[in-house]
């Protein structure tokens, strides 16, 4: 077989391969962003939009949109998240939204997919994976 022809077959392949890969990832039950700017959320109410704070961060989650806000409220040089995870012992999936852009860059949002009729948890987080945290329970609703 000539270079050509195993070119002509190798890299189709080699992008189907690719491809497929992308979408497994894409399937799966996590998802992370860093949020764009966005305006503040709406008002927390309790029964569809859920504000959670600790100490340099502040996260909100609208249940009708999947829209998850992050503010960082302390500048300290470290980031700020909002994380929603489901409340089952498999915790099979979560979402994770990041706001890089420090204290004085206000408010992020996320606009997240997650699975409806759920209950789970809203983490606000300084300096994620180390930092300070606190959470609130949500619901996550069908369509209206």
């Amino acid at each position: 077989m000539n270079r050509l022809v195993r070119a002509l077959v190798v890299v189709p392949a080699t992008a189907v391969l690719i491809s497929a890969g992308a979408a497994a990832v894409t399937a799966g039950a996590a998802s992370a962003a860093t949020g764009k700017p966005s305006g503040a959320p709406p008002a927390e109410d309790g029964s569809s939009v859920w504000c959670v704070s600790t100490s340099g961060a502040k996260a909100c989650f609208a249940e009708y949109g999947d829209k998850v806000w992050v503010k960082d409220t302390k500048a300290n040089g470290a980031s700020a998240a909002a994380t929603l995870q489901d409340n089952e012992p498999s915790a099979s999936w979560y979402r994770e939204c990041f706001n890089t852009r420090g204290a004085a860059g206000g408010w992020v949002m996320c606009d997240f997919d997650v699975p409806e009729y759920q209950n789970g948890y809203l983490w606000a987080v300084n300096n994620p994976f180390v930092g300070s945290q606190a959470y609130t329970k949500i619901y996550t609703s069908g369509i209206i």
